[in-house]
């Protein structure tokens, strides 16, 4: 998904994917909440259990102690600590044999106090859930993700009211008709060359919340005012 990026990153515990296995890069690179961070996906043709007992065989003298596993949603996972890295692995099986899993490493030593993109409106009533920067090429994306317990007229009303008072330019606008659940859908995007911002809102009357996701794009020298 995305290229190696020209982020300084930390040097990088080795992690081998399982045997009988083929893999690529989900973000080599990227800074997820913060945290210098890279994830791998992987298929084999193991099973969960299969790739599972090879982490656990290889983390057994971890200096953390054993792995701590995890079950939930389909996906069996496994983590350590190797130093001041997080190693994680997931995996579910796949059809019709062997697994699919994805492989991840945070770098603790490395996490950024407010990795929030100063050029992003906040509010008071809105909280992030994930904040994920990568770069591919020479472009950088700050990718938010947000719940806002106001409603979506209002967040529509102030999101797209701040990026014009910014001097920002509609590109595209869309506000899908509500669907038969009562679910609501707004995209949009601006721009202010050489950046650009997507944005994608949902509402979700049996939540009574709004989601949001906005990705701003920019050349890498100038992504980080």
């Amino acid at each position: 998904m995305f290229a190696t990026p020209a982020l300084a990153g930390p040097n990088w515990p080795d992690v081998p994917d399982p045997p009988r296995s083929k893999s690529e890069w989900v973000a080599r690179d990227a800074v997820v909440n913060g945290l210098p961070s890279r994830v791998e996906r992987f298929e084999s043709d193991l099973t969960p259990s299969e790739v599972l007992d090879f982490y656990r065989a290889r983390w057994a003298g971890a200096k953390a102690g054993p792995p701590r596993e995890t079950n939930a949603g389909g996906w069996q996972g496994m983590s350590t600590l190797v130093d001041d890295f997080q190693v994680a692995v997931q995996v579910r099986p796949r059809s019709p044999s062997g697994s699919e899993g994805l492989i991840s490493t945070a770098h603790f030593g490395g996490v950024r106090k407010d990795p929030f993109p100063s050029q992003l409106p906040r509010f008071t009533d809105t909280r992030i859930t994930q904040i994920t920067e990568s770069i591919d090429g020479n472009q950088r994306s700050q990718l938010v993700s947000m719940v806002s317990n106001e409603s979506f007229d209002l967040n529509i009303s102030r999101w797209r009211g701040e990026w014009l008072r910014r001097g920002w330019q509609v590109a595209f606008e869309k506000q899908s008709p509500v669907d038969r659940d009562g679910i609501k859908t707004w995209l949009a995007s601006f721009s202010k060359p050489p950046q650009s911002v997507d944005l994608a809102m949902t509402w979700r009357p049996t939540d009574r919340r709004t989601y949001l996701t906005v990705n701003l794009l920019g050349p890498v020298d100038g992504a980080r005012p």
